[in-house]
């Protein structure tokens, strides 16, 4: 079996900054059926997935991921052992809003290198093996060849870090490429909550608007889509995905701070690197306070603190830890005792506030737009979507809005994303993110093109850098839409033709050097050697989670080897 859709099973792998997990279905089961991998933990912690971190040995060979990969790199550290061991975690985040390239490189916690693409292919080989692991422990029969795989990623990345991933599924961890969709995480909650029966949808309120907002709330980012219900039931996208760096990370990094205040850089970077172990124990600690927190919470929270966090101070400093806290701004709004930190309910609220400002302020902005304003419905899924603190401030800020937050949000892009897989084209349209084209260098006319874009081509004046536009900013592209254009050899006898493909922030550019415009790949046609000057044309496919390209040379009509290139 080839063809996605007569699969026997589809799988999703929902990759997230600090939990990852997958789900599968059979082809002829009902939504209801969608099976979850089970809980996974580790001490006091449990979860619904598992910890995205990855271990490798000293010589670069996958060793373990998640929990297990947690506790025998604390064991290591506890023995003086991790030294040459690569340990990585959260970092997902760096394909967000960064170049991105092939070969980049990501640094561990003690500053070791390793190939990004490794990495993350690692990380999806676990979780794919584990997934036909619990296949085969059910006897169900399904091997690899017979599974639909759908990964997930934010739908505000760029094109360059969808197109990275899928190479890491492909490459590293070895996914049949045509046996691979890309799943963008909040229409994947979007559809989970269409088609789920109602009953399977515990919320505070009921998804019956034709119109809403998905605010998928995760580790690392805030991910905010737009959709509307139209009357043959697929999903329409009203308005570009958008968001920010709003994840649950923020929240462990405003505690992170606080300690940096009290106890110093100094003594805390040593507390990382010498107390591995007491380091995971602290983060886990965090991890489940901050799922109790409550906006009605009056007492005193209190916190497991490492006593090696104190000592190192008290030894360094000459003095109590008492003493330091009573330097900072803290002061009277916590006590650290030798063992344990308690902190006024306001001030561990207030770790939320650069999550809950941003959404705040990021959906505030979205319905004062033209096409958004009748929006009065917010759907809440992700894991930081669970914190009581998050879901208060939401409802705050919009009184008057229909907030609905689906049981078990952390799943529902993962749930979601099976559904997805099955029913690809319940997505009907989608909103160009930029205004994307071609540079192309036409004849030169001096009535409209500058001098300074002028050059001569096998005798010829061109102008250079013009911007060939392909799709605008802003538009609506039904899925499957093709656009199409034609292009020309510029010299005698080339044997392949190079286009490269521009973005821009703007919706008319002139010129592919214009601000806003930005390089996003490359798509190169190998030419024929039996003919002179060749006429290609060009077709872009959009509105599918990823953009296609076909090129076909125009005399002979055959297609060529092409590929389109982010990276």
């Amino acid at each position: 079996m080839s063809a996605k859709g007569n699969k026997l099973l589809v799988a999703a792998v929902d990759f997230g900054t600090t939990y990852s997990g997958y789900a599968f279905v059979f082809k002829d089961e009902d939504y209801g059926s969608i099976i979850a991998n089970s809980v996974w933990s580790s001490g006091n912690l449990q979860s619904l997935k598992c910890p995205t971190c990855v271990l490798f040995n000293p010589y670069g060979v996958f060793d373990s991921f998640g929990y297990e990969a947690e506790n025998k790199y604390s064991d290591l550290a506890q023995d003086n052992e991790h030294r040459m061991w690569y340990y990585f975690q959260r970092f997902k985040l760096i394909l967000y809003g960064k170049q991105i390239t092939r070969d980049m490189e990501i640094q561990d916690d003690k500053g070791l290198k390793m190939p990004a693409k490794k990495i993350f292919g690692a990380a999806i080989k676990y979780l794919k093996t584990h997934l036909l692991n619990t296949l085969s422990v059910r006897g169900t029969g399904v091997d690899e060849n017979d599974i639909h795989w759908v990964l997930t990623v934010p739908a505000i990345w760029r094109d360059a870090a969808k197109q990275f991933m899928r190479e890491a599924a492909v490459n590293e961890a070895e996914i049949d490429s045509g046996s691979l969709t890309i799943a963008l995480e909040p229409e994947a909650a979007s559809v989970f909550c269409q088609l789920l029966p109602s009953d399977k949808l515990t919320a505070s309120g009921r998804l019956t608007a034709s119109k809403y907002m998905i605010l998928d709330l995760g580790g690392g980012t805030a991910d905010i889509t737009m959709h509307e219900k139209l009357h043959n039931g697929s999903l329409r996208e009203l308005h570009e995905p958008t968001g920010g760096p709003w994840g649950g990370t923020r929240v462990d990094e405003a505690f992170r701070q606080m300690l940096i205040t009290i106890v110093g850089d100094k003594t805390f970077k040593t507390f990382c690197e010498n107390h591995k172990e007491d380091h995971m124990y602290l983060l886990r600690e965090l991890e489940t306070k901050k799922r109790t927190i409550t906006p009605e919470l009056n007492t005193m929270v209190s916190i497991k603190i490492p006593v090696s966090l104190s000592s190192i101070y008290e030894k360094a400093n000459r003095e109590t830890i008492e003493k330091a806290l009573e330097k900072t701004l803290f002061k009277g709004k916590m006590i650290w005792y030798t063992d344990k930190v308690r902190i006024e309910p306001s001030l561990f609220r207030s770790f939320f506030e650069e999550c809950t400002s941003g959404v705040v302020q990021c959906v505030k902005g979205l319905l004062q737009k033209p096409g958004l304003k009748d929006i009065d419905t917010l759907l809440m899924v992700g894991g930081l979507s669970e914190s009581l603190v998050m879901q208060a401030a939401i409802k705050k800020a919009f009184p008057n809005a229909n907030i609905i937050i689906p049981a078990e949000a952390g799943l529902v892009v993962l749930k979601g994303a099976v559904i997805f897989g099955r029913e690809p084209m319940i997505i009907s349209s989608r909103i160009a993110k930029h205004t994307y084209g071609i540079n192309i260098s036409p004849t030169f006319d001096s009535s409209i093109h500058p001098q300074e874009k002028r050059i001569t081509v096998d005798g010829k004046d061109r102008c250079k850098d013009v911007f060939k536009k392909y799709i605008e900013k802003g538009e609506s592209i039904q899925i499957g839409d093709r656009r199409s254009g034609k292009h020309v050899s510029l010299k005698p006898n080339q044997k392949e033709m190079l286009l490269k493909i521009f973005a821009s922030s703007e919706k008319d550019p002139r010129f592919v050097t214009d601000t806003g415009c930005e390089c996003m790949g490359r798509l190169v046609v190998k030419l024929p050697e039996e003919q002179y000057i060749f006429k290609v044309n060009v077709d872009m496919m959009f509105g599918q989670t990823e953009l296609l390209v076909e090129a076909e040379e125009e005399i002979s009509n055959r297609k060529f080897t092409s590929y389109f290139d982010f990276l």
